[in-house]
């Protein structure tokens, strides 16, 4: 996509440090770069070479903090990472924003990147979104936490997550009236945009990264829905039995969603390809354990434990909203399930609580 003429009035500034999120820089980054606005990336020293948090971009600052003027810029973005609790103890940074605010420039924010406006005292009464780990950090700074993909609210247009940053970008390009050359941008509640596409464009999650994590989430829930059915059927007791089929509603429940977006990419997994050898230890495994009931329930923890942490590492390393979203579900079943299970773990052992089985399938669940 070639950039647009008429764009090079708009200046755009990009604030950076160390252990930025990389895509969150670098989809919005592109994508405006691409109208032909002018964009300056600022850091807080001028010689320094800032790398982002998954080793994917290193950038130079183009300005520092402290000599630039918020009145120099039509919007400032603040990406996530590591980077803004960093941003947070540089005062020309924090000035830079209370003083941006008070002017009512658009500032966009997305995942940790409200920790700066946190620092600037610049949330107060104000409808935000952010990455859900600072929720209550926001809260206590009397915004108004909702939980969408883009929450806009004046001058300030803030988002959760990678999997966001093509709404996100789309939100940043319409409030500045920019464009790009042979692209429509659509609706932010259109369902049936492909949104990977404009994020694989602007330097996100490509087509393949997308398809790779689905199979691999479909082998994983594949495999643990079959652990689980036969962990049902060795429960003898019946709360435990019922807790055990619950999982696997779910893991089925899952699994159809998961393979219907694979599906959307016209692609598929075959089962008799994958998981044989670990199919053969659990055979293993559990002839061996038949009896011991609470060692089937700590393996069954250690299973739901890796479902939930792989669902929410894929979750938050993917620029596709609608996949995103469905791993976002997947993480949250699993927990509640996890939750459960350990309440029923903890009920029949008191003080005599072990750790968890670990998992046997590395990446699966």
């Amino acid at each position: 996509m070639a950039p647009t003429n008429g764009n090079r009035s708009i200046h755009i500034a990009f604030l950076i440090e160390q252990g930025f999120e990389d895509s969150e820089f670098q989809i919005p980054y592109l994508a405006l770069r691409e109208t032909g606005a002018r964009v300056t990336v600022v850091g807080s020293r001028m010689n320094n070479e800032y790398h982002g948090k998954q080793g994917k971009v290193t950038v130079k600052p183009e300005a520092t903090a402290t000599e630039v003027r918020s009145e120099d810029f039509d919007l400032i973005v603040i990406p996530g990472g590591h980077a803004p609790d960093v941003m947070r103890t540089n005062p020309n940074m924090v000035r830079l924003i209370m003083d941006a605010m008070g002017q009512e420039k658009l500032i966009a924010a997305v995942c940790h990147g409200p920790q700066l406006l946190i620092e600037a005292d610049q949330l107060r009464g104000r409808r935000a979104t952010g990455f859900r780990a600072i929720r209550k950090d926001m809260q206590n700074a009397g915004a108004t936490y909702i939980d969408e993909a883009v929450v806009v609210d004046g001058n300030l247009i803030t988002a959760r997550q990678p999997g966001d940053l093509p709404m996100f970008t789309t939100v940043i390009l319409s409030q500045l009236g920019l464009s790009l050359k042979d692209t429509q941008l659509p609706d932010l509640g259109d369902r049936q945009f492909a949104w990977w596409k404009l994020g694989e464009n602007w330097g996100g999650s490509s087509r393949g990264d997308i398809i790779r994590a689905l199979e691999t989430a479909i082998i994983g829930e594949r495999y643990t829905l079959s652990e689980f059915r036969q962990y049902a059927e060795r429960a003898r007791d019946p709360e435990l039995t019922l807790v055990l089929q619950e999982v696997c509603v779910t893991k089925e429940r899952n699994l159809h969603r998961l393979e219907a977006r694979l599906a959307d990419f016209g692609e598929r997994v075959t089962w008799q390809a994958t998981a044989s050898e670990a199919y053969a230890t659990l055979q293993n495994w559990l002839q061996a354990n038949d009896n011991d009931q609470m060692s089937i329930v700590r393996r069954a923890l250690g299973d739901l434990q890796t479902g939930v942490v792989d669902a929410f590492q894929i979750s938050i390393s993917l620029t596709d909203p609608i996949t995103a979203e469905i791993f976002d579900e997947v993480e949250m079943n699993l927990a509640l399930h996890e939750e459960r299970l350990g309440d029923y773990y903890r009920a029949r052992q008191g003080a005599n609580v072990q750790p968890p089985m670990p998992t046997t399938m590395a990446g699966v669940g």
